[in-house]
């Protein structure tokens, strides 16, 4: 049978909009929401690392806000999930769990209100008790703020708004120590 250029164009067409129609219409937006990301990274989970539902499960239990979105990246070589959370405030927070256990590896913000609380674990002080030892250290705002590992300690960072520029007010996140303040010039 001999398929006409008509008929050929009707059923490319008809394959086209079939196609585009099951994209369109997840079935479970839910169990989809994070579908893509997991795609990208096929993952058997053969040595019991986190998966991306793991990840996510874990940074909800942490948080009172809303997760926007979870990717694996690799940070140095190796996997991390990066999730991103709009807290209850309405500020965006990027977070990146291990890939290997539950555990926070970083936070960081630069959308204000800070007025959200989130605690990288037991073993470290609130995002509220930082800002707070931050206040009384000084009476700038809080720009910017961000948790992390430098070198063998755990940190948070807070950069402040002077006449001068900025300045960046260092704590140990274990203790609330404050470690440096550097002030920076225009």
């Amino acid at each position: 049978m001999h398929m006409t250029r008509k008929n050929y164009h009707q059923t490319a067409i008809l394959i086209l909009l079939m196609l585009i129609s099951q994209n369109c219409i997840p079935e479970n937006f839910d169990a989809d929401k994070y579908k893509e990301t997991t795609f990208n990274f096929p993952d058997t989970n053969k040595n019991n690392h986190l998966s991306i539902v793991d990840a996510v499960n874990f940074i909800s239990e942490k948080s009172h806000g809303e997760i926007v979105s979870a990717e694996k990246k690799f940070r140095k070589d190796n996997p991390v999930w990066e999730i991103n959370l709009i807290t209850e405030p309405g500020s965006a927070v990027k977070i990146e769990v291990s890939y290997f256990e539950r555990s926070v590896l970083s936070m960081i913000s630069d959308e204000t209100p800070f007025t959200y609380d989130l605690r990288p674990s037991e073993n470290f002080i609130s995002l509220t008790e930082a800002i707070r030892i931050v206040s009384e250290h000084t009476q700038q705002n809080v720009m910017k703020w961000k948790f992390h590992k430098v070198k063998d300690n755990w940190e948070y960072n807070f950069w402040l708004f002077t006449k001068s520029g900025k300045a960046q007010l260092r704590l140990n996140a274990e203790s609330g120590e404050i470690i440096s303040s550097k002030k920076k010039s225009k």
